[in-house]
């Protein structure tokens, strides 16, 4: 007589949950082979082996919608092509976590010659790894904006927050009253904010360049400081005016 398994059972067995093996069967692709007179779902042996194939699949890595297309054998490619897709996958996900990792060891070793980061400091250093994800700075621009962050007491670095907040809610005031960029409030507002704006960035032009181009594309990211693409446009064009 063969055996079977209700779904409490098999969930057990094979560490699923009920629900998960309740989708399988609503998505098509893991149905039991047989059911009770109550309704009752029952797995056999071939049921089992069959979830077997999908478990290891999935481990390594194929969608469900994939692992239903091999099985079927509907798939466009072939198993071995399907391998060399994740193999590639597993390749680029190393090479990400491998970037995460030298990021990560770079907080740490800020957390060490400070001794402690505030959350505001976690942030920033978050925000200036999601530059270098996004290839906005290059691996040498970004080094020495943490080596110069890493140079600058926490007191220090507050109170220049501070300072660039303050201008910057000036001239966003100048902004929306519509004061020219003529204006030499506004001028020196400008150059005050760029003064800022260059020590976060190191002193360096392209730096600073692609901080702004990273700002005017990410609204409302992690190191924002209230800058948006309006604002920027508004200082560039008092800044150009200074420099004319």
């Amino acid at each position: 007589m063969d055996k079977y398994w209700k779904v409490g059972e098999l969930a057990e067995l094979t560490g699923l949950t009920i629900r998960t093996l309740r989708y399988y069967d609503q998505i098509k692709l893991f149905s039991p082979s047989d059911h009770s007179e109550s309704g009752h779902r029952l797995y056999n042996k071939p049921d089992l082996s069959k979830l077997q194939q999908i478990l290891s699949l999935k481990q390594l890595g194929l969608s469900l919608e994939d692992i239903h297309a091999v099985l079927n054998g509907s798939a466009s490619y072939s198993l071995p092509e399907v391998l060399e897709i994740q193999i590639t996958r597993m390749k680029e996900d190393i090479s990400k976590q491998q970037i995460l990792l030298k990021e990560l060891e770079s907080v740490w070793s800020l957390c060490q010659n400070k001794g402690s980061l505030s959350g505001e400091d976690l942030t920033n250093l978050l925000g200036v790894m999601k530059m270098n994800q996004e290839n906005y700075f290059t691996k040498e621009q970004l080094d020495k904006m943490k080596n110069e962050y890493g140079k600058i007491d926490a007191e220090t670095l507050k109170k220049r927050e501070q300072d660039f907040n303050a201008i910057l809610e000036k001239l966003r005031i100048h902004m929306q009253k519509g004061t020219p960029t003529t204006d030499s409030n506004v001028q020196d507002l400008a150059r005050q904010w760029s003064e800022l704006a260059n020590a976060f960035t190191a002193n360096e032009p392209n730096l600073q360049k692609a901080a702004e181009k990273f700002h005017m594309e990410n609204p409302g990211n992690d190191l924002q400081y209230g800058m948006d693409a309006e604002i920027y446009q508004y200082i560039g064009r008092a800044l150009k005016v200074k420099e004319s």
